[in-house]
């Protein structure tokens, strides 16, 4: 293992035991105490410690200590989303990003429908097809794939690339809250109909149905995860 990656490793060791909460005091051991438990040298615990303070997840404090920061104040979409999927009811993370989707993707939508071209068009189609297929074969990835593609695809519409950089990070994420919610099948068939709604709009150019038809699928796409899978 390469010396950067072996920092990489150790630092997602110390996330991880952050997360499961081992340091309830919030104050982590000093680094020679930290470099024993990992089977690290003390300067890839500093090197560690040095990008998990990077990404507002520790803050030490020289003199005194390194301590847990509050989760609120964490600059880490990844780290935060791993927190999150540790909700107990396995909903928080899928009702926060819904959110964050309505946000972003019901104005990108509208965009979209304005600057969108022929090809982006034929591709939101295929992303559809895609997800019609998966259905028929009840292959729950396959589905999540060409939906989050489908999504994707829009953010790019838009040509404005940081829209879609700022959603980038998030991709992983909503693979975990799609494949939760698309493993139901009357979920999926919803959210054909909601895409293809979608679709149409941004096909004939018309932002604001494409902006009513984004956010009737954000409202089906929550009512789904209530009925459906909270309920659970």
């Amino acid at each position: 293992m390469t010396r950067e990656n072996l920092v990489d490793a150790t630092a997602t060791q110390l996330l991880d035991r952050i997360l499961a909460g081992d340091f309830e005091s919030g104050a982590l051991p000093n680094q020679d105490t930290l470099a024993r438990e990992c089977g690290v040298s003390r300067l890839t615990v500093r090197e560690a410690m040095k990008g998990l303070e990077q990404r507002g997840i520790i803050r030490v404090e020289h003199g005194v200590g390194t301590f847990v920061v509050p989760v609120d104040h964490w600059r880490d979409i990844d780290a935060i989303a791993r927190l999150q999927r540790l909700d107990p009811n396995g909903t928080g993370v899928s009702a926060q990003l819904i959110e964050v989707r309505r946000m972003i993707e019901i104005g990108a939508a509208e965009l979209c429908a304005v600057r969108r071209s022929d090809d982006l068009v034929d591709e939101l189609g295929a992303c559809v097809a895609r997800m019609e297929a998966a259905a028929h074969e009840d292959d729950v990835a396959g589905f999540v794939d060409a939906d989050i593609d489908f999504h994707d695809a829009i953010l790019r519409g838009t040509q404005n690339p940081f829209v879609a950089a700022i959603f980038d990070p998030m991709r992983s994420t909503l693979e975990f809250s799609r494949t939760q919610t698309s493993s139901v099948g009357q979920i999926r068939t919803n959210a054909i109909v909601q895409h293809h709604g979608v679709l149409d709009a941004i096909a004939a150019r018309d932002p604001d149905a494409a902006r009513r038809a984004m956010t009737s699928h954000m409202d089906q796409t929550q009512n789904d995860l209530d009925t459906y899978v909270a309920s659970r």
